[in-house]
């Protein structure tokens, strides 16, 4: 199992590799509150915020398969500990940035840091495991203990962001300094000297493939699926991804060993890998959503709204490792996973204009039970499955497949949700006899009343029955999409139990 003698506490070891794991964990939740006052203070245009935004996430995926791979070769510990300071360059840069060139090079530094440090922390647990059983339980402690910290330090980061931005941007390099230190002395080095040549062409190909197809499903929310910003960089994307399938397949020494995905616990492995994604994304965006623009919770409020799907993270996370360890089959975990997070989404799709908080707390139970059981032995199988030569690249693609799964979910239930919106406003609008120009009015009624909350300035018998005609159509939109989610994870746990064969040879 080891690719590397074992000369540390698997227990102190495990607990630095969780510390390099949380930089990239912990940085949506900080950036995208952080982000904000970055654009005012540094006056940006609209498009240097939504470079702003993205380049970090674009630059993970450019570089996660590389940084992987690099570190089968010149030792995973050793390009995990360089992804660690480049993320603390990263974060110096965008905290000290007086311009939004050097703020947008600060965040592609952290991406960079980010794919080499979470990547291979993760491919790292291969090495301090003494057995595939303890394999499984260390995989189930990383997601659990990880989960645990982000909580903690995500709510301290946010509170920061909210004073000062350039604060904000530290509290993740100042964890990845203290996990460079804890990992340099805890965690033993591993590669494999069998690795053979780098393979920069089929890096480089997967990188601008997965740049791409992500900058395309990230437009698609804004512009429609069938705007030329999605379809012309969704179509470069994918052919170039089948390029770099095609020439990984015929190479002797690939990068990305796409064969092994063959395997059908692999392949559920990626499949589901993305479906949970989506299921998470939908989770952690539309619900929130939900509850800021139908029931006005406050920010706080929202963050610790999530809290029952965080905390069945953190207890199923330990239940799935030991029955992972124990043997239980892939093919009951990840189906029962899956249909458990689309159960969920179909309860939380039948919300209505009052419904009261307890009432998401069994789903959001449900649905953080359902995510751990799909991803924890998916998790295992994706350290324990490749050959020593290629644990860093295939320990590495997990990422870029969540990240995918992540974005195409936002993508895909935002365009549904506003694709709808709109008609059935205006359908509502129209049945009670406004004029265009009244639905006109209406519009600006309800983006006074999302933006700020303050629509003084309106008649107040119109913002009434404005607002409750937008709350009647964005319940019905969102009802909709949370079924159509719920329903698409759910076919993808039926694939998964298909593919799986009953007895898997080992």
């Amino acid at each position: 199992m080891n690719d590397t003698p074992r000369n540390t506490s698997g227990s102190t070891a495990l607990l630095a590799l969780v510390g390099a794991s949380l930089p990239m964990n912990l940085d949506p939740a900080i950036h995208n509150i952080a982000v904000v006052g970055a654009g005012n203070a540094l006056h940006m245009t609209g498009t240097e915020r939504s470079l702003a935004a993205s380049i970090g996430t674009l630059c993970i995926a450019a570089t996660i398969l590389a940084t992987g791979s690099l570190g089968d070769r010149w030792g995973r510990k050793k390009v995990m500990l360089l992804g660690l300071l480049v993320t603390l360059a990263g974060g110096v840069v965008t905290a000290l940035a007086p311009s939004p060139a050097l703020f947008a090079l600060g965040r592609a530094l952290s991406g960079v840091g980010f794919a080499a440090s979470f990547g291979l922390s993760f491919a790292l647990l291969r090495t301090i495991a003494g057995s595939p059983q303890e394999l499984a339980r260390m995989v189930a402690k990383w997601l659990a203990l990880q989960t645990f910290a982000i909580v903690i330090l995500c709510v301290a980061g946010g509170y920061l962001a909210g004073i000062s931005w350039r604060a904000a941007y530290l509290v993740g390099p100042l964890v990845g300094v203290l996990a460079l230190v804890w990992s340099f002395k805890a965690v033993p080095e591993a590669k494999d000297p069998d690795a053979g040549r780098f393979d920069g062409l089929g890096l480089v190909l997967v990188a601008l493939g997965l740049v791409s197809a992500l900058y395309a499903v990230s437009n698609a929310a804004s512009s429609g699926w069938d705007s030329a910003r999605v379809l012309l960089p969704l179509a470069a994307g994918l052919a170039l991804l089948a390029a770099f399938g095609l020439w990984e397949w015929r190479s002797a020494t690939p990068a990305f060993p796409i064969r092994s995905f063959t395997d059908p616990e692999l392949m559920v492995g990626a499949m589901s890998g993305i479906a949970f994604n989506i299921g998470n994304a939908v989770v952690a965006i539309q619900l929130s959503l939900l509850w800021q623009y139908v029931y006005r919770y406050e920010p706080i409020e929202v963050s610790l709204g999530q809290l029952p799907f965080i905390v069945a993270c953190i207890g199923a996370a330990s239940w799935a490792g030991s029955l992972v360890a124990k043997g239980v089959s892939m093919r009951l975990l990840v189906p029962a996973g899956l249909l458990a997070m689309a159960a969920a989404l179909a309860a939380m799709g039948f919300a209505g204009p009052s419904t009261p908080y307890w009432m998401f707390v069994v789903p959001l139970l449900v649905a953080g039970t359902g995510l751990m059981l799909t991803q924890t032995p998916t998790a295992n199988v994706f350290v324990a499955k490749p050959p020593p030569a290629l644990v860093g690249a295939v320990g590495s693609s997990r990422t870029a497949f969540g990240q995918f799964g992540f974005a195409f979910g936002l993508a895909l239930s935002s365009s549904l949700i506003y694709g709808m919106f709109n008609p059935l406003l205006r359908q509502r609008l129209a049945e009670a006899g406004a004029t265009p120009g009244e639905q006109a009015q209406a519009i600006g009624i309800l983006q006074a009343y999302v933006q700020t909350g303050n629509t003084d300035r309106f008649d107040a018998k119109m913002v009434h029955d404005v607002v409750a005609s937008g709350i009647e159509a964005y319940l019905a939109s969102y009802r909709i999409t949370m079924l159509i989610m719920a329903a698409l994870i759910a076919v993808v746990a039926v694939l998964c139990f298909w593919l799986l064969p009953r007895r898997i040879a080992t």
